[in-house]
């Protein structure tokens, strides 16, 4: 945890002028493939498999194992619950989502007389796909009482830190955070030193309360094409345009509840951050079927190329004894790239004709590698960030395996389905907070109906995970204050309808 904290206030300064940090880096190269119900309640183990829509953003080769074209969507219902824990309470905050997960066509060909070959190209497909690969809704609450520092604190050290800072410098200093306590009288100049900096709020000893509202997600459309050797071998290609949306609001609030501190009763930051990206990348994969039961199946997805584009903007409101204030900060805009890493997986199922399947595949992928680029205009400011947010980023962030396993039975047109997902923690060994360290396990289950013509399939999995937020650092001299450990659990329903032609 020292070390984690030690980062962020390398970081923490600079990142108030800039939306960015290797929090964004990491967000946006962690993916959930979310794909149909049928991939879903299998644990999404379909890299040796096939045959299913979600192929091509797991394994294009997949769409090799088609024998008609279909078309295929999928709806689903998100529920999501997270349990915070601040300076010794505990909060719960809930919501729920409704969104489209998957759509696409498949169009298939299988060449007239091949249809049993076992030499030479059978057929193939080419298929038009969208899948949700990232979703970033949620609602966090948390609130305890710190008794040894504010946010009013990080702002004075900053101001006060190489000298000091003119008065008429605050403001374009910091625009986003201590400027607009400047300007709502809740940091003030010393008497005897305009240059250095007070708080109204003493040694902490408020209660502190964060809500947290974030929107969106990841929607990749996909051109991919599949072909079939002689029944045996499978392999295929896609063009990836992933479309990135994300949006977070929060309300950071202190207040005296205790009436210790003469002068102030609270104050309010009202910060909202909106993303968007576009991206490419590429896909490549291959199955082969060793006999009638046993299939392999390999995967390489290069790195996604984002074209980014941020908006940001923050009002700070102040209760005094005195008076209330408000102030806005101007709207941010920023325009750079980011770099996700490289992920390969390697996947074997055995198929046991009209009983069903078992499957499993293995991912691997560098969290590491990721990267931003703002060099766009050769600002001095601009390259020494991204410098040391890359830095963060290769320091912080490591190899990461997720593991997915999943099986399917057969009876009749029924089918009963169960996977697990297991994705370990990005980061390197001593920086995650606590049990901070992001790792998912996810529990799926599901049924469908298949018919010569349609399907239908019903998924459920159920994801939890700790995350960790703080909303400044300051050190008084005993420690770094506490962050807020988020434990959260996901409850995702997905539908989906198909039909053959």
């Amino acid at each position: 945890m020292r070390k984690i904290l030690s980062m962020v206030i390398a970081t923490g300064m600079s990142a108030l002028v800039f939306a960015q940090s290797d929090v964004d880096a990491l967000r946006f190269s962690m993916l959930d493939f979310g794909g149909t119900a049928r991939a879903l309640g299998s644990g999404n183990a379909y890299g040796a498999l096939g045959g299913d829509m979600s192929a091509a953003s797991m394994n294009p080769a997949g769409l090799g194992i088609y024998r008609s074209s279909e078309l295929t969507i999928s709806t689903r219902l998100l529920s999501l619950d997270a349990d915070a824990s601040y300076y010794g309470q505990t909060l719960n905050d809930n919501r729920y989502d409704f969104a489209l997960n998957n759509a696409g066509l498949v169009f298939a060909n299988v060449n007239r007389g091949k249809e049993n070959a076992t030499s030479d190209w059978v057929g193939g497909s080419f298929a038009l796909t969208w899948n949700r690969i990232a979703d970033f809704n949620s609602a966090v609450t948390y609130s305890g009482f710190n008794e040894h520092s504010s946010l009013l604190d990080s702002y004075v050290d900053y101001l006060n830190a190489g000298g000091g800072t003119a008065p008429e410098d605050v403001f374009d200093k910091d625009p986003f955070g201590a400027g607009l306590a400047w300007e709502t009288f809740l940091i003030n100049p010393m008497p005897f030193d305009s240059s250095q900096y007070f708080s109204e709020i003493a040694d902490g000893r408020v209660q502190q309360t964060k809500i947290i509202t974030t929107e969106g997600g990841i929607g990749e459309f996909s051109i991919a094409f599949a072909g079939n050797y002689g029944n045996r071998l499978y392999v295929g290609g896609a063009i990836g345009i992933p479309r990135i949306r994300y949006a977070q609001s929060y309300v950071y609030s202190e207040e005296d509840v205790n009436n210790v501190h003469n002068g102030f009763n609270s104050l309010s930051l009202n910060d909202v951050t909106e993303t968007v990206g576009t991206g490419i990348n590429a896909k490549v994969g291959l199955i082969y079927r060793i006999n009638d039961y046993l299939r392999v199946g390999a995967a390489a997805h290069t790195p996604t190329l984002y074209g980014m584009s941020d908006l940001y903007y923050a009002t700070m409101n102040s209760d005094l004894e005195t008076s209330s204030y408000s102030y806005d900060s101007p709207i941010g805009e920023y325009n750079y790239e980011l770099i996700t890493p490289w992920r390969v997986s390697g996947s074997a199922a055995v198929t046991l004709k009209n009983i069903g399947f078992v499957s499993a595949e293995y991912e691997f992928v560098d969290y590491s590698e990721a990267s931003f680029n703002f060099n766009r205009t050769m600002d001095a400011g601009d390259l020494s960030y991204e410098s040391l947010v890359n830095t963060n980023i290769d320091t912080k962030y490591g190899t990461a395996s997720n593991i997915r396993l999943g099986a399917e039975l057969m009876y009749d047109v029924f089918r009963f389905r169960g996977g697990y997902i297991m994705s370990s923690t990005p980061f390197n060994d001593g920086i995650a907070a606590g049990n901070a360290d992001y790792a998912r396990n996810t529990y799926t289950a599901g049924i469908g109906i298949k018919e010569q013509s349609y399907f239908i399939d019903l998924a459920f999995a159920h994801t939890t995970f700790t995350e960790y937020d703080i909303q400044y650092v300051y050190d008084n001299g005993s420690g770094v204050n506490e962050g807020a450990e988020i434990n959260r659990s996901l409850n995702n329903f997905l539908l989906s309808f198909g039909f053959r032609f």
